[in-house]
């Protein structure tokens, strides 16, 4: 092919936005096909004549017509689509046929040619390219955007077609970032995602820090059109209508309590106050440990507040009693001595006498990690320790006082209350479906501190499944949804994007802009570091420029051919008395991103560019679920 033949051809593709011509052509077919039947009727011509006529105008008539619908169904198209609406039953229906894949909503494949065409319309009068109203609604079975309609229907429009898009849910194990600001849809999409992990029979754990009550709803339905039993609440505003989830419950070493503890330490905090006071729960964890206590919120609470004193006292005097010379009290005086001054004026006579027992003998004969992690906080200064349990006590207070502390810390033995008591791993093992909502907007730091307890409590969880080979193919998948993650995102959370694919959990991510998890995490870089274990991408409709860009970047670019015409015309004159014209037309091919960052800030509602994995990327719109038809 040569290059003027690949200059027509490459325009020749855009002409679908003219006017039907072809559409004169059918009206003189249909008269011809007319005339034809008036001379058979009026007996001018014979029957074996008409036939022939009859075939050829009928052929020519059909043959023009798909022409002028073909251009008049692309004009159409520029009108976009307008909210269609799909009930959970009928997305049960269309799991049960691709169980192993995920519905991306209603869309095509999106292609450099697509691309091109956008930039072609960008530098039009679009709307002098669309239909009247009336016959758009005619060749189109969704009727046209609304002019009142938020974003541009072009979009979409530049498709041939759509239809339902579909991706094996493999792709989907590097996690799912899903973006858009506020109004754009951002909550339709997760519903319809939520509703999918729900349909195919997942173990499902939803977070929603601001406590969407239309989330929450979609979550009931969903769970009702799939046969499956009533989603598990917990909310810690409204304590007396949910479960009870201890947080604390499942644990391999004392380590992981500490580690869950620190989650509820101010971000803030100084590192080096933050290592000391993680040293010091986990010395009260591993104490509770060694007296066959378990580990709970008020109990760690209790003994950060009033001091080790009393767990220090009780670990010792039961090794003494094991280990300890028995003639050990003769020598209580001289002990009392070693012992020096107490470090706090509650400190009792009988433990510090304990301590100088341990420090001078037992040490020695019989070391036990726990009573050296207890005397290792008993011995730091106190006015340090005073400075951390200031910035500590104070969430520890929220979480272990009225109403949440018996949600948190439930007591087995309380009959009078008769909410259900669970643990993720009993969630997981029973393949229930689990929603928490964390009030974040009147009590943003409990809210944080929640999600950072319970996602540390995953990413243990997803650290034994691994170890134990368990994952989306020998074991029930778990499907992790976090909403507004920037109000979440901590270690544990980045600790289970990056490993927790091999334990069968899948991840999605929705938020607002990437301008919030980067005030979050501190800095772009650290944002960045999130974003790169989220290796999908869903985006609606964002102003934010740093999403526009992280966008635009993650879709990548191609080659848009560009025209440029040139006239030139010398006019006779003194020198040279003849005329000269001509017509220089340029072709030139510019590397441009696939999808403008503009068109980013001007997407309808419900509609998104989709990237996967693979590389595939694709237009899509999505249906808001209902319950019933009709809305």
């Amino acid at each position: 092919m040569n290059e003027r033949e690949e200059t027509s051809q490459s325009f020749e593709r855009y002409e679908c936005w003219r006017p039907a011509f072809e559409s004169f052509a059918v009206i003189a077919w249909a008269l011809a096909f007319g005339w034809t039947t008036w001379l058979y009727f009026a007996g001018r011509l014979p029957l074996s004549w008409c036939a022939i006529l009859w075939t050829l105008t009928l052929a020519m008539l059909i043959k023009r017509a798909f022409e002028a619908l073909k251009v008049l169904h692309a004009r159409a198209r520029l009108s976009g689509s307008q909210l269609t609406f799909m009930t959970f039953k009928d997305l049960a229906k269309i799991m049960k046929g691709h169980p192993n894949d995920l519905w991306l909503g209603l869309g095509f494949r999106w292609w450099p040619e697509h691309s091109q065409k956008l930039y072609e319309l960008m530098k039009l009068d679009w709307t002098k390219l669309t239909l009247h109203p009336v016959l758009t609604k005619i060749l189109l079975s969704n009727s046209s955007l609304p002019k009142e309609a938020a974003g541009l229907p072009i979009i979409h429009g530049v498709g041939d077609s759509e239809k339902s898009l579909f991706r094996p849910l493999k792709n989907f194990e590097g996690g799912l970032c899903l973006c858009g600001t506020t109004q754009a849809g951002k909550g339709v999409y997760l519903s319809h995602l939520v509703a999918q992990a729900i349909a195919r029979g997942d173990v499902v754990i939803v977070i929603d820090p601001k406590h969407s009550s239309r989330l929450k709803d979609n979550i009931l339905h969903a769970c009702r059109a799939s046969g499956r039993k009533d989603p598990l609440t917990f909310h810690p505003a409204f304590p007396d209508i949910g479960i009870r989830l201890d947080p604390m419950h499942s644990f391999t070493n004392a380590t992981e309590i500490a580690s869950r503890i620190r989650q509820a330490f101010p971000p803030n905090m100084d590192e080096s106050f933050a290592n000391f006071a993680w040293m010091a729960v986990n010395a009260i964890a591993q104490g509770l440990i060694a007296l066959e206590i378990r580990p709970t919120l008020p109990l760690i609470a209790k003994y950060v507040k009033l001091g080790i004193y009393e767990l220090l006292e009780s670990l010792l005097e039961r090794h003494a009693k094991s280990y300890a010379n028995p003639d050990w009290q003769k020598h209580y005086f001289e002990l009392k001595e070693k012992a020096g001054k107490p470090p706090a004026p509650t400190v009792s006579e009988r433990l510090m006498v304990l301590v100088a027992l341990y420090e001078t003998e037992l040490h020695t004969t019989m070391p036990y990690p726990a009573i050296d992690g207890l005397i290792e906080v008993f011995r730091h200064n106190r006015e340090h320790y005073s400075k951390i349990t200031a910035s500590l006590l104070p969430i520890l207070s929220m979480l272990t006082t009225g109403k949440l502390a018996d949600s948190l810390s439930p007591s087995l033995v309380d009959m009078h209350d008769t909410r259900p008591v669970m643990n993720l791993e009993k969630v997981i093992n029973g393949g229930h479906v689990l929603y928490i909502g964390l009030d974040s907007m009147p009590n943003p730091t409990v809210a944080s501190t929640l999600a950072g307890i319970w996602l540390a409590d995953l990413a243990n969880i997803a650290g034994r499944r691994y170890n134990l080979g368990l994952s989306a193919l020998n074991s029930q998948r778990i499907s992790l949804f976090i909403d507004e993650v920037s109000n979440v995102i901590n270690v544990p959370l980045i600790e289970i994007l990056n490993k927790g694919a091999e334990s069968g959990i899948q991840t999605t991510c929705a938020m607002q802009t990437i301008a919030d998890l980067a005030h979050r995490m501190g800095s772009l870089e650290a944002a960045h570091v999130i974003l790169g274990n989220l290796n999908n991408l869903i985006a609606l409709r964002t102003k934010d420029q740093m999403t526009q860009r992280f966008v635009v970047e993650t879709l990548g670019k191609t080659y848009i051919a560009n025209q440029s015409l040139a006239i030139n015309n010398r006019a006779p004159d003194h020198l040279s008395p003849d005329y000269h014209s001509g017509l220089t037309r340029q072709m030139s091919s510019d590397l441009e991103p696939i999808f403008p960052a503009d068109f980013l800030g001007k997407l309808p509602n419900c509609e998104a560019i989709v990237q996967v994995s693979a590389g595939y990327i694709y237009k899509t719109r999505c249906p808001i679920l209902v319950a019933k038809k009709g809305r």
